[in-house]
């Protein structure tokens, strides 16, 4: 009877079966290459982020516009925010005066021309440091033409958009 040899084991044959997972310094660069990833990701993510909240804003405005120029070829005169979420002509977010991280004001005219003009402001909650919701403030009126500034609140000299 014929005996079987045993297999021949090679040195790295022998290291393979003995290695159990990661060493450390494996470990070690993989937790760099995320964090300097994270890094460099991050800033743009927030960056994007207060663009496109900027962009919703001047939206807005002109979405208000559009509601005040509706409302009052219905009732007559111009109105308030909250009137025109109650009347549906804004979305929800809008009637109450903020969405996509600004506060929105939107009243009519006061003394001899109440009813007769309007105005705009929307304003960033937070316009500086990293989680900023934007930095431009935007105007609009019964000219129906958005301004912005980026230096404080816009008025209807800001230069539009």
């Amino acid at each position: 009877m014929r005996h079987k040899k045993p297999p021949v084991r090679t040195y790295l044959a022998n290291q393979r079966r003995g290695a159990h997972g990661f060493s450390l310094i494996e470990l070690l660069i993989a937790m760099t290459l995320l964090l300097v990833l994270t890094a460099l990701a991050v800033p743009n993510y927030l960056a994007a982020l207060a663009r496109a909240n900027e962009a919703s804003a001047a939206s807005s405005v002109r979405a208000i516009i559009t509601a005040e120029n509706l409302y009052r070829n219905t009732f007559g005169s111009f109105t308030t925010l909250p009137n025109l979420g109650a009347e549906y002509l804004t979305d929800n977010l809008l009637g109450t005066g903020q969405k996509s991280g600004y506060r929105f004001d939107a009243s009519p005219g006061a003394g001899t021309m109440s009813g007769f003009d309007f105005r705009i402001q929307a304003t960033p909650q937070l316009s500086i440091g990293p989680s900023a919701t934007g930095a431009r403030h935007y105007y609009g009126d019964q000219s129906a033409v958005v301004r912005f500034s980026i230096i404080g609140a816009a008025d209807s000299s800001s230069p539009p958009i």
